[in-house]
């Protein structure tokens, strides 16, 4: 029997993030119910025929003037959708914003997320704006994603909009994972030869 991380790595090798195209438009309308209802259906109901979200969420939604669509798939079946607004929530214009992300239940905790993320920043490096409701439980997922593509300092706080309140990140996010890795990695080494000269500093002036 495959272990989970065996397979998790074959979810990740058949893994595609591809731009919304109109064939694709059907089937994300109807991942958006699963995702309303998966994130807040017990709290806030449904609309009058039976839908979740209201017309200007779903308006809002579609707009691409200012966003990127995404679906993602494994073997070619959906997996999930994300979408990425040019210009963030909170932080205004120069900062891109993960607007909606959404993975099917089925395919959580196997690195289809994460990945799905992560191709998501090395697409367009820069400056990021995360926001999760604190409700959300996928809080713990985003720290450990922003983690690994951060570079430098990420900053945290608490937002309101309206009645609700969100967890919000920004950072910068690198082109390459492996380039990430290897400027926290020099970071860290910088760090460490400080305090080995501020130790031996201070070793000489008590000397």
């Amino acid at each position: 029997m495959p272990t989970r991380s065996a397979a998790a790595a074959d979810d990740v090798a058949r893994f595609s993030l591809r731009s919304l195209r109109r064939t694709d438009v059907p089937l994300v309308r109807r991942l958006i119910q699963l995702y309303i209802y998966d994130l807040g259906g017990d709290r806030w109901g449904v609309e009058a025929d039976g839908t979740f979200g209201s017309p200007g969420w779903h308006r809002r939604f579609w707009r691409r003037d200012h966003g990127h669509h995404f679906v993602v798939r494994l073997d070619g079946r959906p997996a999930g959708f994300a979408l990425v607004r040019e210009r963030a929530h909170f932080a205004g214009a120069g900062v891109r914003e993960i607007s909606e992300f959404f993975v099917l239940r089925k395919y959580r905790r196997r690195g289809v997320g994460t990945r799905a993320a992560r191709a998501l920043f090395a697409r367009f490096p820069g400056r990021w704006e995360v926001a999760v409701l604190t409700w959300n439980p996928a809080q713990r997922f985003w720290r450990g994603v922003i983690r690994r593509v951060a570079l430098g300092r990420v900053g945290a706080s608490r937002r309101h909009h309206g009645d609700l309140t969100f967890v919000v990140w920004h950072f910068d996010a690198t082109r390459s994972p492996a380039r990430a890795r290897a400027l926290r990695r020099a970071a860290r080494r910088r760090r460490s030869d400080d305090r080995r000269s501020r130790s031996a500093a201070a070793g000489l002036s008590s000397a």
